[in-house]
């Protein structure tokens, strides 16, 4: 299993100490994948971030001093402060960059006020969480490469094919979650018919472990998101050990 970087160690200890802080997010992104792959024991692609994403999940969300007043309080003990970077605004998330006692930045977190639907507690040494379901970061991925901006979000495609090999997933569970967030899924145009534009934009990926060679993985995620593509209204459970779809029931 891969060995995790010392940023990616310290931005756990960041989202742990957030979480016992009681500030209501809910995390997202590539730091919840990572621990999903690690459960499974498949984290052969995973990939470097130097980011936490988390979704608000409390009531109102507070004014952008009070929530820096949280996060500051939240990241003393680990001898942190928290700055804003940006605020947040119609469909635009908090943005705040982390920085040491030095003041050297080391990490930055987004916060988006749009709250998360589907959580689950996370573990990480005696670091503890709430974070997405592995359905949600699914449900969010496909959506991406069924729209053009998996041109900017590449790095999904290598998200997906993971995932893919270690977890159950039912077309059901994905579709309900579009439902449940109002969210309009594109033709798949852009990976169906785009593929040389799909590819440069996936060879310009930078910062993973062993990243797989485009045309298997294109070919693997062809087959994968076939249901998706085609909008078929079957119910269907995908077997990662044989990787192909079958009958839910």
């Amino acid at each position: 299993m891969n060995r995790l970087t010392d940023s990616e160690k310290l931005m756990y200890d960041v989202m742990g100490a957030i979480a016992n802080s009681n500030v209501p997010v809910v995390y997202k992104g590539a730091m919840v994948t990572k621990l999903i792959l690690r459960e499974h024991y498949f984290d052969d692609f995973v990939r470097e971030t130097q980011d936490i994403d988390a979704s608000w999940a409390g009531a109102d969300p507070p004014p952008m001093e009070q929530l820096t007043e949280m996060l500051n309080r939240a990241l003393s003990g680990l001898g942190l402060t928290a700055t804003v970077k940006r605020e947040y605004g119609d469909k635009i998330s908090a943005g705040f960059k982390i920085f040491d006692a030095v003041g050297d930045e080391k990490l930055s977190i987004d916060i988006d006020m749009r709250a998360a639907i589907d959580s689950r507690i996370y573990h990480f040494g005696n670091v503890t969480f709430h974070g997405v379901t592995p359905d949600s970061v699914l449900a969010d991925k496909i959506s991406v490469v069924a729209s053009d901006r998996v041109f900017r979000r590449a790095k999904d495609l290598i998200d997906i094919y993971a995932l893919a090999h270690c977890i159950t997933i039912k077309t059901t569970d994905i579709r309900d979650i579009w439902e449940r967030e109002s969210r309009i899924v594109g033709n798949f145009d852009a990976f169906t018919t785009r593929q040389n534009e799909l590819r440069h934009s996936y060879v310009k990926l930078r910062r993973i472990n062993v990243k797989p060679e485009f045309d298997a993985l294109y070919t693997y995620l062809t087959n994968f998101l076939t249901p998706f593509i085609e909008e078929k209204a079957d119910m269907l459970m995908w077997d990662s050990k044989k990787s192909d779809w079958k009958s839910e029931t």
